[in-house]
C-alpha cells in the first residue's frame, strides 16, 4: 500500500461550491422502459432517469464495481465493509439500501432474508446499459422501489456478427478477462459472453483492537456467463430467452464465538481463511405477440437465486448456508389509444428460503394486477400508474403515481410527480428463528409506506443539457430492530419514521474537443423519531468530470467529493456514535484506438491515494482502497 495522503480541504469545498452537476443526461433520441414499463424518448420522460451506456460502464474500468459506478450518479451513495467483493448497499436520494429494487434483465434477484440484492457480484463486464428511475416505482413494480429502481441490461442478442476480447491487470494482482459474440443469422439472434476477474484485495478491516482482527488481504475472484437467445416469426410474434450466471468467492476477517470451555466465552479464530461463497443466477423465457394494430403481449417466465455460503459464527457449528429461489410470472399488455398508451399486467411472485437456519415458515407469494396510462398530448406529458399487490403474509396493499410535464418552450421542460410506495418485511424480519440471548423475527410486522413527491426543470438545447429536482419522501413504519437492555435479545417493530428532502443539480455540456458533466445533491436525510442523520448518507456530494478527445484519444479526469456521514448509532437511544469525514477523490482514465479492432485502455482511481471511509461501526475501521491502477486492451470485431 502506498503512503497515505490527508484529505484536501480545499479541494472538498472547491467541490460543494460547484453550481453545476455529473451526470450525462442521456440525449433525446435515447429510448428506456424502467420508468412507464414501456418504451419512451427520453426528452418525453416524467420521472428522473439516468441512462447509464456502454461507454460510461467501460470507461469506469474493471476496478470499479456496480455499486462505485452507481454512487458517481445523481443523487446516488454506497456503502460497503470492507474491499471489492464485501457487501454493497446503494442509498437512491436518503432512503435505506433495501429502498432501491434491483432487476437484472426484469429479473428480481436478490435474498428474500436480508432483502438486499448482491451488487458486488454483478460484474460491470456483463452490463450492456443501466436505466436509472428516481423517486416511488412501486405503482409499477410492487415492494422495495420507495427510492426508485435500477434496471440493469445484460448483453442482448446481436443484430450482426461481433466478436469482442478484452484483458488486464492492475494492482494488488488485480485481473479481467472477457469474451464475448452476438450474431443474427436469418430471424435467429443469439449472444454468449463469459468472463472471470479477481484481486489480491485489500485488508478489510484495519482496527488492530477488533477481535477479528487479521492483518492479510483480503481477495475477491469472480467468473460470469451470460447467454440470449430470440427468434422472430415474422413481425407479429417473438420468442425468446436468456441465462445469467454469476459466481465468487470474497475473503473477509472474522472471528468465531466459543461457548464451551476451554476458555469459556471466548472470541477465537481470527487468523482462519474466512470465505464468503456466493452465486446468483436469473433465467427467463418469454413469448411476445401483437395481436392487433394497437395490441401488444408480452408472456414471461423467470427464476432468479442468490445463494451464500460461509463458515458458521460459532466454534463447532456447520456452514452457514442461505438460498433465496423467487419464480416470476409476467402477463403484460400494452395498448394504444385514442389518446396514449394503456398498461395492463398481471404479475406473481414466489419466494422460497432454504437456510441452515430454521425458518417457522420459508415461502410466501404475492398476486399483482397493475394498471397504467401515459400519453403525450401537445405539450402536456401525463403518467397515472395504479397497482395492487396480495401477499400471503400481510394481505392487499395498493400504490399509486400520477405525473405531469409541460413544455415551456422547445429547450425547457417542466416535470412533477407524486406517488406512494411500499416496501414489504423480509423473512429475516418475519419470520428469524428466536434464540434465547439473540433475539428472532416478528410476524405481526406491517409493510414500509412511503409519500413521494417531486418536481424538476429540465434544460436541453444541441450539446448542452442541465437538470434542477426538488424531491420530499416519507416513510412511515420503518422496520427497526431494538434491543431489550434486560435480556439483550432483538427484535423488530414498526417504529420507525423517516423523512427525506433534497435538491438536485446536474449539467452537461461539450465544448470542443471537451465533454463536461457534474451533478451535485443536497440532502437532509433524517430520522424523525430521533432527529438524527441516517447512517451512511451524506447532506452534499457529487462529482465533476471532463473528458478530452482527439482522434484515437480519449481521456479525462474524475473528481467525486462526499459530506460527512456517520454510522453506527446506539442500540439503545438510536443516536449516532461514530462520525465519518467527508472525503474528495480523483480518478483518470483514457483510451487509444491503436486501429480499428484494438483499444487500449487505462485507469488510476483515487490518484491521491485518500485515507477515506464508507462505513465503520465503533469497534471495527473498514478498510478502503488506496490509489490503484489498471491497464488493458480491447480486440471488437464488428
Amino acid at each position: 500500500m502506498y503512503p497515505r495522503l490527508k484529505p484536501s480541504l480545499i479541494a472538498t469545498t472547491l467541490a460543494f461550491s460547484l453550481n453545476v452537476a455529473a451526470e450525462q443526461i442521456a440525449l433525446a433520441d435515447t429510448v428506456f422502459v424502467t420508468a412507464t414499463r414501456q418504451s419512451q424518448r427520453a426528452n418525453e420522460a416524467i420521472a428522473d432517469i439516468t441512462v447509464i451506456e456502454k461507454e460510461e460502464i467501460e470507461q469506469a474500468g474493471p476496478l470499479a464495481s456496480l455499486g462505485e459506478l452507481l454512487s458517481r450518479q445523481a443523487g446516488m451513495e454506497m456503502g460497503r465493509g470492507g474491499g471489492k467483493g464485501a457487501d454493497e448497499s446503494v442509498f437512491i436520494r436518503g432512503t435505506n439500501s433495501g429502498h432501491a429494487l434491483i432487476l437484472v434483465d426484469g429479473m428480481r434477484i436478490g435474498s428474500a432474508t436480508t432483502g438486499a440484492t448482491a451488487l458486488q457480484l454483478i460484474p460491470l463486464s456483463q452490463i450492456e446499459r443501466i436505466e436509472v428511475v428516481r423517486g416511488p416505482a412501486s405503482a409499477l413494480y410492487g415492494s422495495d422501489a420507495i427510492g426508485g429502481v435500477i434496471q440493469i441490461f445484460t448483453k442482448a442478442s446481436g443484430d450482426s456478427p461481433r466478436l469482442s476480447i478484452q484483458a488486464g491487470a492492475g494492482t494488488a494482482s488485480s485481473y479481467e478477462t472477457s469474451v464475448a459474440h452476438a450474431n443474427r443469422i436469418g430471424n435467429f439472434a443469439y449472444s454468449i459472453k463469459a468472463g472471470t476477474s479477481g484481486t489480491q484485495g485489500i485488508n478489510a478491516i484495519e482496527s488492530a483492537s477488533y477481535a477479528g482482527y487479521n492483518n492479510d488481504r483480503d481477495g475477491y475472484r469472480n467468473t460470469n456467463l451470460n447467454v440470449n437467445a430470440a427468434y422472430k416469426f415474422g413481425k407479429l410474434f417473438e420468442i425468446g430467452g436468456g441465462y445469467f450466471n454469476t459466481n465468487s468467492t470474497s475473503r473477509y476477517d472474522a472471528y468465531q464465538w466459543n461457548p464451551n470451555p476451554p476458555p469459556f466465552g471466548a472470541n477465537v479464530n481470527a487468523n482462519f481463511d474466512y470465505q464468503m461463497k456466493q452465486r446468483v443466477t436469473g433465467a427467463n423465457i418469454y413469448a411476445s405477440a401483437s395481436l392487433a394494430s394497437f395490441w401488444k403481449s408480452t408472456l414471461k417466465v423467470a427464476q432468479g437465486t442468490d445463494r451464500a455460503e460461509s463458515p458458521e459464527s460459532v466454534v463447532g457449528g456447520s456452514v452457514s448456508l442461505f438460498k433465496t429461489t423467487q419464480n416470476q410470472y409476467i402477463w403484460q399488455n400494452d395498448i394504444k389509444l385514442p389518446l396514449g398508451t394503456a398498461l395492463l399486467a398481471l404479475e406473481r411472485l414466489e419466494q422460497d428460503v432454504e437456510s441452515t437456519q430454521t425458518y417457522s415458515l420459508t415461502s410466501r407469494s404475492i398476486n399483482s394486477a397493475v394498471a397504467g396510462w401515459n400519453a403525450q398530448l401537445g405539450s402536456h406529458a401525463l403518467q397515472a400508474n395504479l397497482r395492487s399487490d396480495d401477499n400471503t403474509q400481510f394481505g392487499q396493499h395498493e400504490t399509486w403515481l400520477l405525473g405531469y410535464g409541460y413544455r415551456l418552450t422547445p429547450s425547457w421542460r417542466l416535470a412533477g410527480s407524486y406517488g406512494t410506495a411500499f416496501k414489504a418485511p423480509t423473512m429475516n424480519d418475519l419470520y428469524y428463528p428466536f434464540t434465547p440471548g439473540v433475539g428472532g423475527g416478528s410476524a405481526n410486522l406491517k409493510p414500509e409506506e412511503s409519500k413521494n413527491g417531486e418536481i424538476s426543470l429540465r434544460f436541453e438545447q444541441g450539446v448542452s443539457t442541465a437538470r434542477l429536482t426538488y424531491f420530499q419522501n416519507t416513510i412511515t413504519n420503518l422496520i427497526s430492530w431494538t434491543t431489550n437492555p434486560n435480556t439483550y435479545e432483538s427484535t423488530p417493530a414498526n417504529v420507525g419514521q423517516a423523512e427525506i428532502k433534497g435538491v438536485e443539480v446536474s449539467a452537461g455540456t461539450t465544448l470542443g474537443n471537451w465533454l463536461l458533466n457534474a451533478n451535485l445533491t443536497f440532502q437532509d436525510p433524517r430520522n424523525q423519531d430521533t432527529g438524527e442523520q441516517l447512517r451512511r448518507r451524506a447532506k452534499k456530494h457529487g462529482l465533476l468530470s471532463a473528458t478530452y478527445q482527439a482522434g484515437p484519444f480519449k481521456g479525462g479526469v474524475e473528481f467525486k467529493a462526499v459530506g460527512a456521514r456517520y454510522d453506527d448509532p446506539n442500540w439503545l437511544t438510536g443516536i449516532n456514535q461514530v462520525r465519518m469525514s467527508g472525503y474528495a477523490l480523483t480518478n483518470l482514465f483514457a483510451s487509444y484506438a491503436i486501429s480499428k479492432d484494438w483499444q487500449a485502455f487505462a485507469r488510476i482511481d483515487n490518484l491521491f491515494d485518500r485515507n477515506y471511509e464508507v462505513a465503520r461501526t465503533t469497534s471495527v475501521i473498514y478498510g478502503t482502497p488506496g490509489i490503484s491502477a489498471f491497464a488493458g486492451i480491447r480486440y471488437t470485431f464488428q
